[in-house]
């Protein structure tokens, strides 16, 4: 904890800011203090800082609330600042009218059965000219809400309630493209900002990093393993241009949705009941991906990033049957009609044209799930030396170096997770 001096030390941005909420939440000018505490454990997330601010005034309740900014490191600054002007999009603008809509269809945020599963958002800025931003949100731990262990695969129960949320999320945005069109038209423009982030890198480290992270998938499989090897020829090398293929709404057309976007383990929040094992509540945050594409793309990303091939080969129809039921219910709720906007027989095309998408994903964010957080990476120090090697004209490490999963037991790890992707992905006739 820290004192009132911390306060003059921030940035006048997010002085400002905080100022705002505490004036907007009721808190007396001049008689409330803030105080200070750091907000997140080593590698829990990568696109920003986070730490936590208590609004205290005599008298009265304290209000605790998360900030997130912008990484202070430069070059990471510059590499993330487009996704987190997306994410202040999201909460400024995609998930106030989301929730609007639900509101205005007599969906109660107190029940269960609209989407409610975002965090609530105080104030959200970004400045991309001036390389400014903050978002102030509820602190979803201080409701008991926490994080499951990226290192364990995520089981059964988990894995349903995200589903059920997904359904939910999407069956709102294919109500609000069919009964409000010309309020949807301008999220049509959220095109995938990791698409953007490979396009325009002048290191083009994404993409070294994607390729050669299938190129350990590959070196994973077996000898035996001829079939998932040479359905991987299609994958290899072109693991970018793929994802952005993939990530491309047109390519979706007439089913595209807005989306999640970023839908892995460490992007969840639980709450739990009396057992404290089976969830009862979920908090979907980290919006800086929120993107307009096909609704398969969060399907699989959470299905194969966070579950393993054990789970899958147990569940994974039901985990389609629980998404699909969820947003036919949820949609009819909302006066539409699956049927008419998304039937059974398109979600099956999706499938098979978007499947590999898990298979995509995986290559970037396997390896971090993989890392145990003690172990995560100096990524400031990776930017610079990738710079700097861009600037001198010269070739960087080789594509297949480990910065994730480097040590023994994490490579194992990985190795076993992706070999069961891989499989699963032929298997499933996705590649």
């Amino acid at each position: 904890m820290a004192d009132q001096s911390v306060f003059e030390k921030l940035p006048e941005y997010i002085q400002t800011g905080l100022k705002k909420v505490a004036v907007d939440q009721g808190f007396t000018d001049g008689a409330y203090r803030f105080e200070f505490e750091d907000g997140s454990n080593k590698g829990d997330g990568f696109m920003g800082e986070l730490f936590k601010v208590f609004i205290r005034e005599n008298g009265r309740e304290e209000l605790v609330v998360l900030c997130k900014t912008l990484p202070k490191h430069e070059i990471r600054k510059r590499y993330t600042i487009s996704m987190f002007h997306r994410e202040v999009a999201a909460y400024n603008e995609v998930l106030p009218l989301i929730k609007k809509f639900q509101v205005d269809k007599g969906v109660s945020e107190d029940s269960v059965e609209g989407f409610w599963s975002f965090p609530k958002s105080y104030y959200a800025y970004c400045d991309m000219a001036k390389m400014e931003g903050l978002i102030v949100m509820e602190d979803l731990r201080e409701k008991h809400f926490r994080m499951w262990n990226k290192l364990e695969p995520v089981n059964n129960d988990h894995t349903k309630l995200v589903m059920r949320q997904l359904g939910k999320l999407h069956a709102v945005s294919f109500a609000l493209k069919d009964q409000q069109p010309e309020t949807f038209e301008k999220f049509k423009r959220f095109n995938d900002p990791l698409s953007q982030l490979i396009a325009y890198d002048p290191t083009k480290g994404m993409m070294r990093m994607m390729n050669g992270t299938c190129e350990r998938a590959v070196q994973a499989l077996d000898e035996k393993d001829t079939l998932y090897k040479t359905k991987m020829e299609s994958v290899r090398g072109v693991v970018t241009d793929l994802y952005q293929k993939d990530a491309t709404a047109s390519e979706a057309e007439p089913y595209a949705v807005l989306g999640h976007g970023d839908c892995w383990i460490n992007n969840m929040l639980y709450s739990y009941g009396k057992d404290d094992t089976i969830p009862t509540d979920i908090r979907l945050i980290d919006w800086q991906l929120c993107r307009y594409g096909s609704p398969v793309l969060d399907l699989m990303y959470f299905i194969f990033t966070s579950t393993d091939a054990q789970l899958r080969a147990e569940h994974y129809e039901a985990w389609l049957n629980t998404y699909y039921e969820s947003l036919a219910e949820y949609l009819k709720q909302l006066d539409g009609d699956a049927e008419r906007q998304f039937p059974k027989v398109a979600f099956e095309q999706q499938l098979k044209r978007f499947g590999r998408f898990g298979l995509l994903i995986s290559f970037l964010v396997l390896p971090i799930i993989c890392t145990p957080n003690v172990e995560t990476p100096d990524i400031e120090k990776h930017m610079e030396m990738a710079m700097k090697a861009k600037e001198a004209k010269v070739e960087t490490p080789g594509a297949d170096e480990k910065i994730f999963s480097h040590t023994e037991k994490s490579d194992a790890m990985f190795q076993s997770r992706v070999r069961g992707i891989i499989k699963d992905v032929v298997r499933l006739d996705y590649l």
